[in-house]
């Protein structure tokens, strides 16, 4: 028996897609507003990557996280604002603590810790005023595995010069304020698992600091920019001015719906968002170059064709391919969505959403630029024309 090749579409279907663009057009620009209302009134769930702060992220031994009872239990230990949400599954979940202060509550906090973790001899206090330097005490005197062994507890490394000399039990660690900001989110940590550890192990932990999370933003907020701009120049150059501007709109919309869906589900905005908005522009406009490149073929094969007829014409001929591609793609994320585990959800979701919104923007937001900047393909015509002639 002959084998015949399998076709997702057998006969070329002739969909009216540009006659329903003032529809579509009416659709986009609401959703795209209300994700531009919705980042300025809500705010965007900014990561542990952009905002600094903590990161914890705990698994309960037996059961279930309890939300109500984590949240009622962290927050009086003086850490400051601390948000919790499930993270994966109903096992486990994420302790989002703001950045911590050098400040003298941290000092009393590290004193916690060390008591708890050392004894009751211990204590920590702050040292002199102006400056970021902590005064440990100890029951006895202090040697250097005692000492570095109990300083270790909350979170220091203490070089040899630092340790105290002679039989003492007190010493001085000499630290800058921005120094012992830093130490304090080692204690912040450590309080928290002291304070939940007997019904959650601790699985990992993440702290950024505020001007890396704002150097973070301003690089990536400048590379999706320079990404945006990059294509419209070389759809520009490749095609005419009116395809550069076109595919630059439907690559703003993939991006700001995207954005709008973050706002909408609260999902987490991490460096990973970034790469989801990034991967989201490559693939909408690899779909919207197939559909421009048969646009401009059939505008030299159908010379008496007009612009509509011809763009649903074009975009119907590649319909096909668009369906393929676009299923795979979403079975390929789908799987990450259902099997990529907490670490990979959000981009997950934000390039589900972007399979579904690229498509759609290739065949609506695209083609109907094209027709509201007037291409004229009898222009197109004329301007190859003259270059056959001048180079005959």
């Amino acid at each position: 028996m002959l084998w015949r090749p399998h076709h997702l579409i057998r006969a070329r279907p002739n969909f009216d897609f540009l006659g329903k663009r003032k529809i579509a057009l009416v659709l986009s620009t609401v959703i795209n507003v209300a994700s531009l209302v919705g980042v300025f009134v809500f705010g965007l769930n900014f990561g542990i990557d952009f905002e600094g702060g903590i990161a914890i992220q705990v698994r309960a031994k037996q059961g279930t996280v309890h939300l109500d009872d984590l949240r009622s239990t962290l927050g009086h230990l003086g850490v400051g604002e601390v948000s919790l949400q499930e993270f994966g599954d109903p096992s486990t979940a994420l302790i989002r603590v703001q950045r911590q202060e050098g400040n003298n509550q941290c000092v009393a906090n590290a004193d916690r810790v060390m008591k708890k973790r050392a004894g009751d001899g211990w204590s920590v206090k702050p040292g002199p005023a102006n400056t970021g330097d902590v005064e440990f005490a100890s029951p006895q005197a202090m040697d250097g595995a005692n000492w570095r062994d109990a300083v270790s507890r909350v979170g220091l490394t203490i070089q040899e010069r630092q340790l105290p000399r002679g039989t003492v039990n007190t010493a001085k660690i000499e630290m800058t304020h921005e120094q012992r900001a830093e130490w304090c989110q080692q204690v912040a940590i450590k309080l928290v698992e002291d304070t939940i550890g007997n019904n959650y192990e601790l699985r990992g932990t993440e702290s950024v600091g505020p001007k890396i999370g704002e150097e973070l933003m301003r690089n990536g907020i400048l590379a999706v920019l320079a990404t945006l701009a990059a294509i419209a120049i070389y759809v520009w150059f490749r095609f005419e001015w009116q395809f550069g501007v076109g595919a630059l709109v439907a690559l703003l919309h993939d991006v700001l719906c995207t954005v709008g869906l973050f706002v909408l589900l609260r999902l987490d905005f991490s460096l990973t968002a970034l790469a989801a908005l990034l991967t989201i522009a490559g693939y909408s406009i690899n779909d919207t170059v197939v559909i421009f490149d048969r646009v401009r073929e059939n505008m030299r094969r159908y010379k008496k064709m007009g612009l509509i007829e011809l763009l649903n014409f074009s975009i119907n001929e590649t319909l096909a391919r668009t369906l393929m591609t676009s299923g795979t793609v979403f079975v390929a994320v789908l799987a990450l969505v259902l099997f990529g585990g907490p670490v990979l959800y959000s981009f997950s979701i934000a390039m589900l959403w972007g399979v579904i919104v690229g498509t759609y923007s290739s065949i609506w937001v695209a083609g109907a630029c094209l027709v509201y900047l007037n291409l004229r393909p009898e222009q197109l015509r004329a301007d190859e024309e003259k270059a056959a002639k001048a180079k005959a």
